[in-house]
């Protein structure tokens, strides 16, 4: 069966057409449904969709029934890139349980693999996810035997290097039946969810390129600019760091060609090799050094590994600030003169840091790496600096140099004591590109697993400055290579947290809340304060006063008009913890940590507010911290990616600051939740009231943090509903305007973001 749709044509307009599309019935002896040239497309009435504007092509489906399908879908857009969805309706209208997500790129055909489990009623196309003009000019749904859906699928994760399992499909196989058998799953599922991950990459990583010509190019200095910061008499010189052994002659000789090709002349170059055997490298070497007198060449007599060989070259540096290079990797042309330009304008700056990306065998640029700001908990999680890194020469004397011991892990051993003695103030981010990693055999750049040693350098690196911190910790293995989760420990006797639940009705919600948080919850101490404003039904009334019954819960009455920020400062005022947690009543305990592990973060003196992973019961993600500035005000990270896919730079399983988290699932110090004045109960009743705390809580000198490792479900808007009526998205934008003359331009610049990330969407994709 296969459904095709005429060319549907939209134009831009601040309100969105619900487009349906009928289908032309066939004979029933031929089941195909064609939606053919003739029947085109009518528009319907106009309507507004709240904050979330879209085109949306609705249609019966009448054949579809389980199996597999390969759907197929063209469409030009405004854009590079952007996403098509797919909703089904399985009898229970249209949910976010049950979409399918297809990136695509403008006039390319995208294609994907699904399964139905059951027949549909319906199912709904959005073929862009913002308001603009596009054209669909293919769209088909077509039935395929397993075994060809699963071929295709296997060499896909087989060749796809940000999920590859195996070197080989035969090896993938295994892998993934293995995971069925020990997770007692189905393999047609495990193989549906690691396939599934791939679509929720950044769409418009593959439009890198377009990129670097539309955006990056624009951004390049100025000669002018150059010469002056060059000509001035305190100009700062930057020593080039490039430690050295048995480096293929091709390789070093680009390496030390792109800092000789730098635009900003102040540079030298100190290279030290561990006693090498290759004499072709040697001989390059010593002929370089005759030519250019900025290149330091010392050789090591004995080999003594990467963390002494670095210092070798540090022994030799005599400029203000020394940068580290890979003896195979490429600076870009303007890297030094950026590196420059931060260092005359901030006199006090310790450590500066670039974006980053790879180069492929055949030359071509990939993998952006759009750093946040400087992120503590990030850094102790993974050394997402890495580079370009430059730092202050002095500061790197003062805590010795590189240390043995640390090899695979040195750059992020001597990342973190530098980091230990230095303010917010004496960092700083340069949002470009300007270091190039090559991709080439047992690199990092390649395969962060080619050098395992790393891992267990940087656990033994991370614990150590948790030691020198006089943390209670312990440092563990993350879910990818070189990258790491803090267990801390909690203080005995535990502090009382209140969790604080406001409701009104909806008995199945909450009783599932309530009864998971009594079942699972790891932590001992606390309590449960159900907060009812005005339930009417006679079981939800007998439950609150069955659970009342019990020690540890309680049941406040707020009998005015529904408020979220009044409800919650209502009951935190009557709260008997030192810790409170926001919880929604439609979330679901699913990890038995969760509260353990949002409460050790809660207690740390520099922590503010502490956010969870939340899940749709599909496992996707609802909620991965709150990035500022997305569709005008704040959109959630990583919404709709499987929750075991890696995310943006592994970011989905890693512990990081977050300008804000979600009031769904927040934990916070009493004493801090009134320090800043509680939630906004005027102006904030119902949205964005979480983000204008949390950016409060931070005014404070705090830092907000979301964790992975606290994993809840959130039956998203099952308690409340949708902005589906207009006297709901009247208020909804009265409150997003609110924040955007509050807060104006930081909404823009959200430090645990990248301007050049797009804010259109939650997936991390580039800006246009």
């Amino acid at each position: 069966m296969s459904v095709n749709t005429s060319t549907i044509k939209t134009i831009k307009r601040v309100l969105n057409p619900v487009v349906r599309l009928t289908p032309r019935l066939k004979p029933r002896l031929k089941p195909l449904h064609h939606i053919q040239e003739a029947h085109r497309a009518r528009l319907g009435k106009w309507t507004a969709n709240g904050s979330d504007p879209q085109f949306l092509c609705e249609f019966p489906v009448l054949e579809l029934h389980t199996g597999w399908y390969l759907i197929s879908v063209e469409i030009d857009c405004a854009g590079s890139f952007d996403v098509a969805k797919f909703y089904m309706d399985n009898g229970n209208g249209f949910n976010e349980n049950e979409v399918i997500s297809i990136p695509y790129r403008s006039s390319i055909i995208a294609k994907r693999f699904v399964k139905f489990s059951r027949k549909m009623h319906r199912m709904r196309f959005d073929p862009q996810s913002v308001a603009g003009e596009f054209e669909v000019k293919r769209l088909t749904i077509t039935p395929v035997a397993f075994k060809f859906a699963e071929s295709r699928i296997l060499r896909k994760l087989t060749r796809w290097s940000a999920s590859r399992l195996d070197e080989t499909v035969s090896g993938t196989r295994n892998i993934l039946k293995n995971i069925a058998a020990n997770t007692e799953t189905s393999y047609e599922n495990v193989l549906l969810r690691h396939y599934g991950a791939l679509f929720s990459a950044p769409v418009e990583s593959h439009g890198y390129q377009d990129w670097i010509e539309s955006v990056e190019k624009t951004r390049l200095p100025f000669a002018g600019d150059i010469d002056a910061l060059s000509s001035e008499v305190c100009r700062p010189v930057i020593s080039v760091i490039i430690p050295t052994c048995n480096t293929h002659p091709d390789l070093l000789l680009t390496t030390i060609e792109s800092v000789r090709a730098q635009s900003y002349p102040h540079w030298e170059i100190c290279l030290a090799d561990d006693a090498s055997d290759n004499a072709e490298t040697l001989a390059m070497i010593t002929q370089l050094a005759q030519d250019d007198i900025r290149l330091k060449v010392v050789t090591q007599a004995q080999r003594g590994g990467i963390a002494l060989n670095t210092n070798a070259a540090l022994g030799m540096a005599s400029g203000d600030f020394c940068v580290f290079l890979d003896h195979d990797d490429l600076l870009a042309k303007h890297a030094l003169y950026e590196v420059a330009k931060v260092i005359s304008e901030r006199p006090n700056v310790k450590l500066i840091y670039s974006d980053e990306d790879k180069i492929n065998a055949d030359g071509q640029r990939v993998e952006p790496h759009f750093k946040p700001d400087w992120n503590p908990d990030l850094l102790l999680a993974q050394n997402y600096i890495c580079h370009l890194c430059a730092i202050r020469r002095d500061a790197i004397v003062q805590v010795g140099g590189c240390r043995p011991g640390y090899e695979g892990a040195q750059d992020h051993d001597l990342l973190l004591r530098v980091s230990k003695d230095i303010d917010l103030a004496e960092v700083f981010h340069i949002p470009q590109i300007l270091y190039h990693w090559r991709i080439i055999e047992n690199s990092t750049a390649s395969c962060a697993s080619a050098k395992g040693y790393s891992t267990d350098s940087g656990i033994a690196a991370v614990s150590d400055y948790l030691k020198t911190c006089g943390e209670d910790a312990t440092v563990v293995v993350g879910k990818f290579p070189n990258t790491y989760r803090i267990r801390r420990n909690l203080p005995d006797p535990q502090p009382r947290v209140s969790i604080i639940i406001p409701t009104r009705d909806g008995l199945e919600i909450l009783s599932q809340c309530v009864s998971s948080i009594l079942a699972l919850t790891e932590y001992t101490n606390y309590e449960i304060i159900v907060v009812d404003n005005g339930s009417v039904e006679i079981e939800t009334h007998e439950y609150l006063a069955e659970i009342s019954r019990r020690d540890n819960v309680r049941v406040l009455s707020y009998e005015k008009e529904f408020n979220y920020s009044a409800i919650n400062n209502f009951a935190v005022a009557q709260a008997t913890g030192s810790i409170i947690t926001l919880l929604n009543n439609d979330i679901e305990v699913i990890s038995p940590e969760w509260l353990c592990e949002m409460v050790a973060h809660a207690l740390r003196p520099s922590i503010g507010c502490v956010g969870a992973k939340l899940l749709y019961k599909n496992h996707m993600v609802q909620h991965a911290g709150v990035i500022l500035g997305i569709g005008g005000v704040a959109g959630h990270a990583h919404k709709y990616f499987d929750a075991d896919s890696a995310g943006y730079f592994s970011r989905l399983h890693l512990t990081q600051n977050m300008s804000a988290v979600t009031a769904a699932c927040l934990t916070v110090e009493k004493r801090i939740y009134e320090a800043a004045g509680g939630l906004n109960e005027d102006d904030l009743k119902v949205a964005f009231n979480d983000v204008d705390f949390c950016l409060r809580v931070q005014a404070l000198g705090l830092r907000n943090l979301w964790t992975p490792y606290a994993l809840l479900y959130h039956h998203e808007s099952l308690s409340r509903g949708r902005e589906d009526t207009h006297e709901k998205q009247v208020r909804f934008s009265s409150e997003a305007l609110f924040m955007q003359k509050k807060w104006g331009k930081s909404l823009l610049s959200d430090p645990a973001y990248n301007r050049n990330l797009t804010r259109t969407r939650e997936d991390f994709s580039l800006a246009a």
